[in-house]
């Protein structure tokens, strides 16, 4: 099916595209990863397809923009690498929250910002290296979470990865263990599990990127509705400012 031409009013291609097929509904895929999207703690029944009970700062802002374009949205919880391979299958329209890599932008398009991130080096507070340092990114053994951009980053700027375990938490108790003298980071995420563990007076933190986090839509997707992304984005104002439930 064809969008109408452009010189029609964007609202109205989406529109007049989604009303003539109204079973249709777009899937994206996600990870469990608190604050942004997760299951309650301790809530043992984790379905694939996720309810209202899997809530967080980007997976709501994205129910609100969906909600104000009057489209169906699906969202599929598995691993982070299994999130974005999903789209590059045809399993999934879209992945979230995602920051900007090349890789990515082969085979998706990024939406606008739907959430802060900050990449922050954490380190035991006894260990002498600083990240700042030169020598840093040959001596230090560091770590990342499996198919993070956070990881694919330090593998191009060619850090001493030792450590790819599968989440956040798992990083943390790396760390802790001495496994790894570094972890890179989302912030929001590791702060929320030293929080957890009382960890704040065994770790020193050191601020590393700004990355911005977005939707990012499959260009297969996007060619079949081309005004969809413009529309999309045009809601994520309102539903960024928006006061949580």
């Amino acid at each position: 099916m064809k969008l109408l031409k452009n010189s029609i009013p964007v609202f109205f291609l989406l529109y007049s595209v989604f009303s003539l097929t109204a079973q249709e509904k777009v899937v994206l895929s996600t990870h469990n990863l608190d604050p942004y999207g997760s299951y309650p703690e301790g809530m043992t029944d984790q379905p694939l397809v996720a309810g209202q009970q899997f809530r967080g700062i980007a997976v709501d802002r994205v129910r609100c923009i969906f909600e104000k374009m009057d489209i169906e949205l699906e969202i599929h919880v598995v691993p982070w690498e299994r999130a974005q391979h999903m789209v590059q299958t045809g399993e999934a329209d879209g992945f979230f929250a995602a920051s900007q890599n090349l890789e990515r932008d082969s085979f998706a398009v990024k939406s606008g910002i739907i959430a802060e991130q900050d990449w922050n080096w954490y380190l035991l507070k006894e260990n002498p290296l600083n990240p700042d340092d030169p020598e840093f990114r040959q001596k230090a053994r560091v770590g990342g979470f499996f198919g993070s951009n956070m990881l694919k980053w330090m593998i191009s700027q060619e850090y001493n990865v030792t450590a790819v375990p599968h989440t956040t938490e798992l990083l943390y108790q790396m760390l802790l263990a001495g496994r790894v003298d570094a972890v890179l980071a989302n912030s929001q995420v590791m702060e929320n599990i030293i929080k957890k563990n009382l960890g704040e007076d065994k770790i020193q933190v050191f601020h590393n990127l700004d990355k911005p986090l977005m939707v990012y839509f499959s260009k297969d997707f996007l060619k079949r509705y081309p005004a969809f992304l413009e529309v999309f984005n045009s809601y994520i104002e309102a539903c960024y400012n928006q006061k949580e439930n």
